[in-house]
């Protein structure tokens, strides 16, 4: 609720604490790299302490922020990245994290192989088949992504340094009752008005526009007429299709899997036990003669001032593990309903009572070939068309052109017609996109037709594409006789929009020196609706934003206002103005919120956490040696803002 009034750290653009966009190479799902860098490193952006910033490394950090956003906000494009400041956010927090790398290396933090090594085999994107991880998985998706093992290992290593230097550095530090008070009374504050409307279709005139004025219409707004860029696609599908004859697993193959884990298709017995745990064997004797004699083993313990402790599906060696091996030999070789030891145990003196015995009869191979085959098929299957995938890129790496690769390993080439970046055709009305095509249009529309071919993922670890650009066709002004249509509705729209603002502005101007509202609607000279009520407290407000609403811009006027003061505003639309008016303001009552304070203190910490990171990073700015190179900086910025035209 709080970012209510901390506006900035609810922009769309913000990049997490402190914007360090780090470990970007850890992939979540492999992305295409695009164009944007080459092969070589590149100028230097910054230097820090001795350690450069690369342009190439900085472009692939950009590139790499951008594309997560862009999964979050689709329509987002480069200018509008540009615009909202992305390139300066990744910029910063590419080089405060390297400021802070160094500074904690000249402290001394160290961030040890093993700890890198948990880290890689704990993510989800390296696991093979099997759910565990795959050096094989992980391998082929740095390959996609053009990502050396070294890179990623220095990524994983500086995140972890950063996370050992930032954590206690920007510790919520506890915001006073008395500050958080008055930001806790003004969420509760409720503003009363009242809203006039002026709908645009009152105003329309009947005038049809001139030729000349259709003319010059079009002439004055030609980028809204123009058709965007548009795009011819090549590519190549590969998937199980090529890979079916390498996948298919032999008889000895799965003989020997079968082998290997003899242990998942032996018989097993599982247990359900109640066991109690003493001191001494004394103790334990009297304890397992009296569960014997007819007492519960649970009321047996309690007499005796222990606990027992239940334990359901465990297996001899895992109950052996934890217990020892001479107590699970007992519990194992007693009978269901029957009571075991006493014997020494891993922490004393055991009584075990035998609550259940479930056995699962050994499986011969016979039974379980079939899923066998199936598992090794799908895991060849991967394998496979992960080499098939590696193979097409050392060909395209060595200068193998589309045709050459597509016929070399039989593909099947699809052509698509000229489409826009959403992939709709712009003279084919009637084609239907194929499913593959949405995982290409984004790399499609990246590179250019002198490119080298890319392969690209259509479903991870099933199907890739080889991609090529064929044409491209630059943005192209419609002709006016296919837009008249919405030219003439444009001008009828402008004019009955300027009509509007002109009655708006005389009311506002009215109301602005103490005439009504509703004085100021029958004095405009046009069939108006009445006047509507509009009422709203801020933290209505702010947990309508949370959830996804949208706030009438009428409303979010009244917060915008004096008393007796009005505003003209337009509907989201464009269909109509709104003058609203607010007419009181009624302080909050914290006593009508008890948890409201606790709640602001709690919003308030979590808001200052950034800032104590800020200011931790500009301390350790000052300590190591920073130098930037904003000409390179400013280089790379036009690099990365010409791949989106």
């Amino acid at each position: 609720m709080i970012s209510f009034f901390r506006r900035a750290l609810s922009s769309w653009i913000i990049l997490g604490i402190l914007a360090l966009v780090l470990v970007a190479f850890i992939i979540t799902g492999v992305e295409s790299p695009g164009s944007i860098g080459g092969t070589s490193n590149g100028a230097t952006v910054a230097k820090i302490d001795g350690g450069k910033v690369s342009t190439n490394d900085l472009l692939r950090r950009v590139q790499n922020q951008f594309d997560a956003l862009r999964r979050e906000r689709p329509e987002l494009d480069h200018k509008s990245f540009l615009a909202a400041g992305g390139f300066e956010g990744v910029t910063n927090g590419l080089i405060d994290a390297r400021a802070i790398d160094a500074w904690g290396k000249e402290q001394g933090f160290a961030i040890g192989k093993r700890l890198i090594d948990a880290q890689i085999a704990g993510m989800d994107a390296f696991r093979g088949i099997t759910g565990a991880f795959d050096e094989t998985v992980m391998r082929n998706r740095l390959a996609q992504a053009r990502i050396s093992e070294r890179e990623l290992r220095a990524d994983i290593a500086g995140e972890l340094m950063r996370n050992q230097i930032l954590t206690p550095a920007v510790a919520l530090a506890p915001t006073p009752a008395k500050l958080a008070r008055p930001y806790a009374t003004l969420l509760l504050e409720e503003r009363i008005g009242q809203v006039g409307i002026i709908p645009l279709a009152a105003f329309v005139d009947p005038r049809q526009p001139t030729e000349a004025e259709i003319a010059a219409a079009y002439k004055a707004n030609i980028a809204a007429f123009t058709r965007p860029e548009a795009r011819v696609l090549r590519y190549a599908l590969f998937g199980a299709e090529q890979v079916a004859t390498a996948a298919t697993p032999t008889e000895a193959e799965i003989a020997t899997y079968y082998r290997e884990n003899a242990d998942s298709y032996a018989a097993r017995e599982m247990r359900g036990l109640t066991q109690v745990v003493t001191p001494n064997e004394t103790l334990a004797r009297s304890i397992a003669a009296a569960a014997r004699g007819g007492q519960t083993l649970a009321a047996a313990a309690a007499k005796a001032g222990l606990e027992a402790s239940t334990l359901t599906g465990q297996s001899k060696a895992a109950y052996g593990g934890s217990a020892g091996a001479a107590v699970a030999d007992q519990a194992f070789a007693a009978a269901a309903g029957s009571v075991a030891g006493p014997a020494k145990g891993s922490f004393g003196w055991y009584v075990v009572k035998v609550d259940a015995v479930t056995a699962t009869p050994g499986r011969p191979l016979a039974e379980v070939k079939p899923e066998i085959a199936a598992l090794l098929t799908r895991q060849k299957a991967q394998e496979a068309l992960s080499e098939l995938a590696g193979k097409v890129e050392d060909a395209i790496a060595d200068g193998a052109s589309f045709a050459e690769v597509a016929a070399n390993n039989k593909l099947t080439v699809v052509e698509t017609p000229a489409l826009l970046a959403g992939g709709q055709p712009i003279d084919r009305p009637d084609w239907k996109a194929p499913p593959e095509l949405g995982a290409l249009l984004k790399s499609g529309f990246a590179g250019s037709p002198d490119d080298r071919p890319t392969v690209e993922t259509v479903v991870a670890d099933q199907q890739y594409a080889l991609l090529g650009v064929a044409k491209v066709i630059p943005p192209t002004p419609l002709p006016l006789a296919q837009v008249r249509p919405m030219v003439i509705r444009d001008i009828v729209t402008k004019r009955a929009a300027e009509r509007a603002k002109a009655i708006g502005d005389k009311m506002v101007a009215a109301i602005d020196r103490g005439v009504p509202l509703a004085k100021a609607i029958a004095d405009s000279g046009v069939a108006l609706p009445p006047a509507r009520p509009a009422r709203a407290r801020q933290i209505d407000i702010a947990r309508a934003q949370q959830s996804g609403a949208q706030i009438p811009e009428p409303v979010r006027a009244l917060f915008a206002l004096q008393k007796g003061k009005a505003k003209l505003v337009p509907s989201a639309q464009g269909e109509a103005l709104f003058v609203t008016v607010l007419d009181q303001v009624v302080p909050g009552d914290l006593a009508k919120a008890p948890g409201l304070v606790g709640a602001t203190q709690e919003e308030l910490a979590r808001a200052s956490k950034a800032e104590l990171g800020d200011q931790f990073i500009r301390a350790v700015s000052l300590d190591v040696d920073v130098k930037r190179y904003p000409e390179a900086i400013a280089a790379a910025k036009r690099q990365f803002g010409s791949t989106g035209q």
